[in-house]
């Protein structure tokens, strides 16, 4: 049985949320014990009070639970109760907080202020939710939850929130064969979390991917959330391919293979193979199912390295074959929030360069490359962001001069710098109008050009790895 709590501030939709996602997935939920109880007692509390709605709480759990069908959503957790104790009385009973450390939750919804407040005798802090939020955010990355946030309007709350689900029931009948070099590694917690004084990023196994990363000092976000309404990835791993194929297909000693838009890494269950407070090392091996559509064993490494506020994204492709070369590329997609501050603009932000340079672009049509070209800057350090920048898909740089890239803002002094050395592609890209993120790519691969499908070995970027040898490469985010 998958457990889904929903928690959060005051008035930010978890009941509405709760019993929506129950009569959609066809299951029982658990209503919030507080507001049974409060109508009852009457709007004032003492201590005591809160203990008996944290009982009540978990009976309510328990019997949603056993009326459940794959999976039960819970409108309330004992977190809110831990919140709401240590903000009113000063101080959390020590059984609740064991009850917390014991729970399980499959996946947490963590509700966003980014609604109107409801008016309620029950209701206590209408100016204090962002506060709030960032306690339960606070909360739940120390515990290493399994955590998303959900904003936005009502039906885009119930969008993101079937989409987490899906994905969540969808990996529990769909489970990954274990791999056979790593059969002691566990697979839980969902993510890990790396620590410096100056900052955290969070990862999940899913895709080895970077979820998170925020200055401790001010709490600031720098990667985008993955809203599943605008585009549901945070910093996906692209292999073994980079860009898309022509008909998503490529042949390979005479026969046809189907892969799709930048690989299947991004999609796969990582094994973690080493997690201290500052390093995390992910591992992806060649099985079965990866050879319908790839025929070659490899095994992905991926080491995230995190020094103060810069993170070091180290990739080691091995190929363990004893007669067979390995075929493939390999790139990054991380997304940056853009903007990063209430009142901001996506206009508000440009890239610096390191240098002055003069850019071109590679057109793209499909996610396939044309073979034209467009400038876009000439001599410049600057390039200044627009929507309209981007209205012909992500622009694609190749064999550029420069190794660092800047995103900075004229209204404020945050900026998230990247370092590529050796990277013979780049791609830059948003969603659309109103996306609130960008992404800085850089690749070992690119996109095919349009026309049919060909011949893996002789596509642009593809690079080859002879049995036994292994290919490395590195890039840094650094956040300020």
């Amino acid at each position: 049985m998958l457990r889904v709590s929903l928690t959060g501030p005051e008035s930010t939709g978890k009941s509405t949320l709760a019993m929506r996602l129950a009569a959609h997935y066809g299951t029982s939920f658990a209503p919030e014990f507080a507001r049974e109880y409060l109508a009852v007692s009457g709007p004032r509390y003492t201590a005591g009070d809160l203990e008996e709605i944290a009982r009540g709480q978990l009976a309510a759990e328990a019997e949603a639970a056993a009326r459940a069908h794959r999976v039960v959503f819970f409108d309330s957790d004992l977190l809110v109760i831990k919140i709401w104790a240590e903000h009113s009385f000063g101080s959390c009973p020590e059984w609740i907080l064991k009850c917390i450390d014991q729970q399980h939750y499959d996946l947490v919804l963590l509700m966003g202020v980014d609604v109107p407040w409801q008016s309620d005798p029950l209701r206590e802090h209408p100016h204090l939710r962002q506060q709030f939020y960032d306690l339960y955010q606070r909360e739940l990355r120390e515990q290493m939850s399994n955590f998303a946030e959900i904003s936005g309007d009502e039906e885009r709350r119930f969008a993101q929130a079937c989409f987490l689900v899906d994905e969540l029931l969808y990996s529990a009948t769909h489970p990954q064969p274990l791999l056979v070099e790593e059969p002691k590694v566990s697979y839980h917690p969902a993510r890990y979390t790396l620590n410096t004084p100056r900052c955290r990023a969070t990862f999940a196994t899913h895709g080895a991917e970077l979820t998170s990363l925020v200055t401790t000092a001010n709490g600031l976000e720098y990667v985008w959330p993955a809203d599943p309404a605008v585009w549901a990835r945070h910093a996906p791993v692209l292999f073994p391919l980079v860009g898309r194929l022509p008909d998503d297909a490529y042949q390979y000693q005479g026969r046809d293979y189907k892969l799709p838009q930048h690989g299947f890494a991004r999609d796969q269950e990582f094994a973690v193979v080493h997690h201290s407070p500052t390093e995390l090392v992910f591992r992806l091996q060649h099985d079965e199912t990866t050879r319908t559509v790839f025929p070659f064993a490899f095994e992905l490494t991926i080491t995230y390295t995190l020094r103060d506020a810069l993170l070091t994204v180290r990739w080691d492709v091995r190929n363990p074959a004893p007669d067979q070369p390995l075929l493939f590329s390999i790139g990054a997609h991380p997304a940056v929030r853009c903007p990063l501050l209430p009142g901001e603009l996506f206009e508000d932000y440009y890239f610096e360069f390191d240098h002055p340079v003069t850019l071109k672009r590679h057109l793209l049509h499909g996610g396939l490359l044309t073979g034209q070209t467009a400038p876009v800057l000439t001599e410049g350090r600057e390039l200044p962001l627009t929507y309209e920048l981007f209205a012909d898909d992500a622009l694609v740089f190749k064999h550029y001069d420069f190794t660092n890239l800047t995103l900075r803002s004229r209204r404020s002094a945050h900026f998230v710098r990247f370092r590529f050395d050796g990277f013979p592609y780049l791609g830059l890209w948003t969603k659309g109008p109103g996306a609130g993120f960008v992404c800085v790519e850089p690749w070992h691969g690119v996109a095919s050009p349009t026309g049919e499908p060909g011949e893996l070995r002789e596509k642009e970027g593809i690079l080859t790895l002879e049995p036994g040898q292994i290919f490395t490469a590195a890039y840094t985010i650094e956040v300020g």
